[in-house]
């Protein structure tokens, strides 16, 4: 077995009683949650109680957390990632417990010290709204004529929280959406790294809290191989829960047979370089507050992340029971209300602390009345224990104490104080239409170089769209001072994002200003760790970014390993209270042309994923020229910078380097016409029959329409021809030029030319015959049988010959589809 780091017995006071007596009450109040909801997790999150509790109350002397309870998105104060995020009704019951005593003791002397915003703050009131909707909670006291209760006073200062079944990063300290699929610990090492980025010191630190069988989850697998890439340090921590139990099996003797005894939790961390503590009880306060201490007091230059291995007992509970139900039969809050389990736990805490609950003996409660009457009762017979031998104000005074060493830091690497990117040099209107050199310095190190730019090219120059990428990052770095990161998986030369780096790649100790992070193969990590980097900003107004933005890239095809994560942090950027970054996702090499690579290189169906967002809140390039790229990659940038709900944008580039086209002999000669999202590339011929429109997506696509247009006037094809680079930036502009390029009268006069799919066409709402007269990649639904990209391209329809082909065909059949479609509705 390999070596473990030592957890030497804490010989500092800490309050052991204190923090026993405020864990049993987390114990039991979220125990009630469960019993008059009837529904959540019970035993997970019994399991980390006692970590919890330690974690908020010791102080950061010991290990514990940084924080200020009164304004708990402070951003210097530490992270705390309850990772498994089905565990969340643990940090519900604290939080209220936490909120009472300060309402108490604010009370009791007036002291503002204790005063914290009730939108803020988690009441008792909040256990009415545990896992139900917000909607739900606005009238729950009105319907069931408990307004004036004197037990519900608490809800006229702001009414009842809805609290999530799984935690969420709104949720007080909470930094993360915990779960699914191991996605909430999966950020925790970008989280940390951007710490060290800005150069701030040992503060914050990360502390997540995750279990085994989470552990397995191939997000979480291949943080493992990030934190040590990162050299994340004693900055990021992590409590592995060890209870050998899952939802419905155990891991050990269940999943994974007993007779394979190498399968070890420790070994596995060791292993990967990680710098592991373990400890027996997960449950002993005195072993739970050394761990934290041990790790706080490691070798700050040791860059090996942490981890504590505790053994835990899911279903774990303060006091002694005869028949305790553990293991992963205690998952869920499967017993009835009141019922004789729920008994023996409430009477281990009657019996202990000398109350008595209210109504449990006579069975279930069936009026919804008399429900939220005895679950009220019974939450503040837990409360009252805070009036008690001076523990309520033991526990305001001690939020007081650690929310008091919440301090900003400084100086970091950069200017906190403003947002970088909103630099007017980033608008479309100020780009360089010339190549330039500039002149770049490190503020780490004082070295000074000087770096060339090329955001346009001119006509003819054989530069395909994806080379540009690297130069649109490479302005962002050189005016943003190194503000944009890029991740990409072990293909950062392939995807054109190497050269974007003003400073080569990051390290922690010898180049903090790297911007190009080494990663490895593997997306779900990479890009959780672009979304850990992201969520972070070191602003105390909550309204300015003071952040980075990063990009996480590969192959088109292999994106979609990257969409969980990044739909998560959609919900988790559309909710945050303060600014947060931009996650950028690259499908480097994308359309039908990869496919060359082999089948399942085949990027067509893979990067559709990217519109599967809320309308509004990504924002999709699709470039096929050069010149497209910095417009249209700009004109996204500057929307989401001022953009609150904009958190992501995801662009699409193909392999083949085509020659720069000769914009003068477009309808719409502007060079930076992509910032429009569609552009006229040809218009119809005036005082001719119209013959329909066409949209152009996607690189090879559009280079061979492109081609085709002196055979299509030869032939006097009269159609309007239309580039699409971006419907999200479309929808941005003005009605009349949004008319005049594509009127809605076009989508039933319309065809469409693309490296995409007809699964899903470049804008929405097209018309009924648009599938019939399109040209797609996927033509014939079946997967193309790869080869050279010519040999791919005349396979997938998409050549010279097949366009002008369908286009002739779409031309001349114009009647004929006019006139069905309108029979189709009896016109």
């Amino acid at each position: 077995m390999s070596a473990t780091s030592p957890v030497t017995p804490v010989d500092s006071p800490f309050d052991r009683e204190r923090l026993e007596d405020v864990g049993f009450m987390t114990c039991m109040t979220l125990v009630l949650l469960g019993n008059y909801a009837q529904t959540g997790h019970f035993g997970g999150p019994l399991a980390y109680t006692p970590f919890n509790v330690a974690a908020h109350l010791v102080g950061p002397e010991l290990g514990g957390l940084r924080y200020d309870y009164r304004h708990p998105k402070h951003p210097w104060s530490d992270k705390f990632m309850l990772a498994g995020g089905h565990c969340a009704p643990t940090c519900y019951a604290l939080w209220m417990i936490m909120g009472q005593a300060l309402e108490n003791k604010l009370a009791a002397t007036r002291d503002q010290r204790y005063n914290v915003d009730p939108k803020i703050a988690f009441l008792p009131i909040d256990a009415l709204g545990f896992r139900r909707g917000a909607g739900a909670m606005k009238n729950l006291l009105a319907d069931n004529n408990l307004a004036d209760h004197p037990l519900f006073v608490q809800a006229k200062m702001r009414g009842i929280k809805a609290l999530a079944g799984h935690i969420e990063s709104i949720d007080m300290t909470n930094d993360v959406n915990g779960g699914p699929s191991g996605v909430g610990i999966a950020t925790a090492a970008g989280k940390a790294a951007f710490w060290d980025f800005i150069g701030a010191g040992l503060s914050p630190k990360i502390l997540a809290f995750e279990g085994e069988f989470a552990m397995t989850e191939g997000h979480a697998q291949e943080l493992k191989t990030q934190a040590v890439a990162l050299q994340s340090g004693k900055r990021l921590r992590i409590i592995l829960s060890d209870n050998n139990a899952g939802i419905d099996d155990a891991l050990i003797g269940g999943v994974v047979p007993s007779k394979f005894d190498a399968y070890n939790l420790i070994d596995q961390w060791t292993s990967y370089g990680w710098n592991v503590f373990t400890i027996s009880d997960g449950g002993d306060y005195k072993q739970v507050v050394s761990a934290l201490k041990a790790m706080e007091d490691s070798d700050p230059t040791n860059r090996r992340p942490q981890i504590v291995i505790a053994r835990t007992t899911k279903g774990y509970w303060p006091a002694a029971l005869s028949n305790q139900i553990v293991s992963y039969q205690s998952h869920p809050y499967a017993h009835k209300m009141n019922s004789p389990y729920f008994l023996d736990l409430a009477s281990t805490f009657e019996k202990h602390y000398g109350v008595e609950f209210s109504g449990i003996r006579q069975g279930p409660v069936t009026d919804n009345r008399e429900r939220l009457i005895q679950f009220k009762t019974n939450i503040d017979v837990v409360m009252s224990l805070l009036n008690r031998n001076g523990l309520g104000d033991w526990l305001a005074d001690r939020l007081i104490h650690v929310a008091d060493s919440v301090k900003e830091q400084s100086p970091v690497h950069f200017d906190i104080q403003k947002d970088p990117f909103l630099d007017e040099r980033l608008h479309v209107a100020n780009l360089p239409a010339d190549p330039q050199t500039v002149s770049v310095t490190n503020s780490a190190s004082g070295a000074t170089k000087q770096v060339s730019i090329t955001l346009f090219r001119k006509p003819g120059e054989t530069a395909g769209a994806r080379r540009a990428i690297s130069e649109v990052i490479k302005w962002i770095n050189y005016v943003t001072g190194n503000r944009f990161l890029t991740l990409a998986a072990d293909l950062s030369e392939s995807i054109n994002v190497e050269h974007g780096s003003l400073w080569g790649h990051y390290n922690p100790e010898s180049n903090p200003l790297g911007t190009r992070i080494k990663a490895a193969i593997q997306e779900a990590g990479n890009v959780s760790t672009a979304i850990g980097l992201i969520s972070q900003n070191a602003s105390i107004d909550p309204n300015r970014f003071a952040g980075v933005w990063a990009l996480s890239g590969t192959y088109g095809a292999f994106t979609p390993l990257m969409y969980t994560p990044a739909r998560v942090w959609s919900q988790q950027n559309q909710d945050s209270p303060v600014r947060t970054g931009v996650l950028h996702i690259l499908a480097g090499h994308s359309g039908p042309e990869t496919a060359a690579d082999g089948r399942t290189h085949f990027g067509i169906f893979a990067t559709q994923v990217w519109k599967l967002f809320p309308r509004g809140q990504t924002i999709h390039l699709n470039f096929w020229d050069y010149n497209d790229v910095a417009a249209g990659y700009f004109a996204a940038a500057e929307i989401a910078s001022r953009e609150k709900k904009v958190g992501i944008i995801s662009i699409e580039v193909a392999r083949p380097d085509f020659a720069v086209v000769d914009r003068s002999t477009f309808a719409d000669p502007d060079p930076r016409a992509a910032a429009k999202g569609f552009y006229l590339i040809r218009d119809f011929a005036p005082d001719k029959p119209k013959h329909g429109y066409v949209l152009a997506q996607g690189s090879s696509s559009t280079m061979n329409l492109v081609k085709t247009l002196p055979r299509l006037e030869a032939a006097g094809i009269n159609v309007k021809i239309i580039a699409a680079i971006s419907e999200e930036l479309f929808d941005r502009q003005p009605e009349p030029y949004r008319n005049s390029v594509l009127p809605q009268s076009a989508l039933f006069d319309l065809m469409i030319v693309s490296t995409g799919t007809r699964r899903m066409w470049p804008l929405r709402n097209v018309g009924p015959l648009t599938d019939e007269y399109s040209l797609t990649s996927d033509w014939d639904n079946q997967w193309l049988t790869g080869g050279l990209e010519q040999e791919v391209i005349v396979e997938a329809h998409l050549d010279p010959e097949s366009i002008f082909s369908g286009i002739t065909r779409f031309a001349t059949d114009r009647e004929h589809r006019l006139t069905q479609q309108d029979r189709s509705i009896g016109l």
